[in-house]
């Protein structure tokens, strides 16, 4: 049996059908980026209008729709304390993205966020010293990196048992590793132009907004595999009794 079908039968995502549509939106975007990239700079040249910057909204946007669905639909008390924690997160990071709507009907920025935003803007993320904004993000890397990639190999070769086996909807599954692996692949050129070993530059686009959008295209992964496969137990303990 493939992975993907024995995904499939658990509720979970096909990990295979991921790869595709990861790999694909990588491809498009390296060559809007490479042909077109005033595309991508958005309207007036308004990154934050542009359609990497409008993905992560809708990404996140639809992941935080699917966990407060599986909110409403789990019985379990931690599994659903747990999602709570995490739409909330993705509430915050939604709002952020979008400064809380200033991007979107242009107010001023005043009082207290024009005193400490690097940017101008409406947002916590750009307040000086990065620790809304770096900090958090290295360890959303760190925990996506351990939890979707390190933790299903580890299961995979261990006959499984990974990382972070319990409870059963902590950890991610193979789906959601396509997403975290090209977002950390985006970053490359970022980190090779900083070595300056090349007599050129590969980083022609803003590299960091692409990490991004893969970033929260896990998001949607996470939660559309934990929803699948919350309906499946249900499905499964409903048959047994």
């Amino acid at each position: 049996m493939s992975q993907s079908t024995a995904a499939e039968r658990q509720g979970d995502l096909p990990t295979g059908t991921i790869w595709i549509i990861c790999i694909a939106a990588y491809a498009a975007i390296m060559v809007t980026a490479a042909f077109a990239q005033d595309f991508l700079q958005g309207p007036g040249r308004n990154w934050e209008l542009g359609p990497l910057e409008t993905g992560q909204n809708i990404l996140l946007l639809a992941a935080l729709i699917i966990m407060i669905q599986v909110t409403l639909r789990a019985e379990e008390k931690l599994l659903r304390w747990w999602m709570i924690f995490v739409s909330l997160g993705t509430l915050f990071l939604l709002g952020e993205e979008g400064s809380w709507g200033q991007h979107y009907f242009n107010w001023e920025t005043g009082g207290w966020f024009a005193q400490v935003n690097d940017q101008g803007e409406t947002n916590f993320h750009n307040t000086e010293g990065g620790w809304l904004d770096q900090k958090p993000r290295a360890i959303l890397q760190l925990g996506m990196i351990l939890g979707a990639i390190a933790h299903p190999l580890v299961k995979k070769f261990r006959n499984g048992r990974g990382l972070f086996d319990n409870p059963w909807w902590l950890a991610p599954t193979f789906a959601s590793m396509p997403p975290v692996v090209i977002s950390i692949l985006a970053g490359l050129p970022k980190a090779i132009d900083k070595l300056a070993i090349l007599p050129f530059e590969l980083q022609y686009t803003r590299v960091s907004e692409i990490e991004e959008l893969f970033m929260y295209a896990f998001f949607v992964t996470y939660a559309l595999s934990l929803s699948g496969r919350l309906v499946y137990r249900k499905a499964q303990a409903t048959v047994s009794s």
